[in-house]
């Protein structure tokens, strides 16, 4: 089915759910565990079709797919990079994230732990910035590690995202498309790959959802968008852990161009 056919299918099954508004969820699942799949966006909609009944969609001023855009820091020498690339259980992410509907920009932080939960803390600013600045500064230097003075920014992320609630509130679904990445003048779009992430308050959660991808034989499977765009336009950096990502990127989502990643 064509890109845009998957899209209208997509838009109509959303509009048969029922809807669950921002301040439902304001707070909720802020400390919690999750796992990512990748999932191509032709499958996700086959999936929707299954679930109707079983989740509510996230609708903000109307809408139910909407845009964010990300921005990460990171030291010159990418040590958030290579803590996720060398497997480190306790690890930071640092992103200015801009709701693209309402305008409204969050420095946040990204606190993964060695249980397998990721805390996550942020802060409402005016703007996105190449480096952090004023109360930024006390703020990322009580939530990480590292020295913000030296934080720079280093890759920005756009993505089309639809939310999912249990009604219960203990598990969210998102999903991420139409992935765009940019550092300076280079750009790359990755059409038709999707990755679905599952935040549960719960270590074990079997729900409608997880279910279907079981029976499916879909299983979690690392991925981040900020390592994904650093391997895409940094040719310098280490990246043994993840050949099989960027191998996977390379042969099936969809013609991207190996040259930004130097020879590999």
């Amino acid at each position: 089915m064509p890109e845009h056919e998957n899209g209208h299918k997509i838009a109509a099954l959303l509009d048969t759910l029922q809807v669950v508004t921002l301040e439902d969820l304001t707070g909720n699942l802020q400390d919690r565990y999750d796992e990512k799949y990748i999932l191509p966006v032709p499958l996700y909609g086959d999936f929707l079709e299954q679930l109707v009944e079983y989740y509510r969609v996230l609708e903000v001023d109307g809408v139910k797919e909407y845009r964010y855009v990300s921005s990460y820091l990171d030291l010159p020498a990418f040590p958030m990079y290579l803590a996720h690339h060398n497997g480190k259980k306790n690890r930071y992410k640092v992103r200015y994230r801009r709701y693209a509907g309402s305008g409204k920009v969050y420095l946040e932080v990204k606190h993964k732990i060695n249980k397998g939960k990721t805390l996550k803390s942020r802060m409402e600013v005016e703007r996105e910035k190449n480096e952090p600045e004023g109360e930024e500064i006390p703020f990322l230097r009580e939530k990480t590690p590292y020295d913000p003075l030296m934080m720079r920014q280093m890759l920005e992320v756009s993505f089309t995202r639809i939310t999912l609630a249990a009604p219960d509130g203990r598990e969210r679904i998102t999903y991420d498309h139409s992935l765009h990445f940019r550092v300076g003048e280079q750009e790359q779009d990755l059409p038709g790959l999707g990755v679905l992430e599952i935040k549960h308050s719960g270590r074990k959660n079997l729900s409608p959802m997880t279910r279907l991808l079981t029976r499916h034989r879909i299983f979690p499977q690392g991925f981040s968008k900020y390592c994904t765009g650093i391997l895409l336009f940094y040719p310098g950096v280490k990246y043994n852990r993840f050949k099989p990502m960027l191998k996977l990127i390379k042969e099936n989502y969809y013609g991207v161009n190996a040259d930004l990643a130097g020879s590999r």
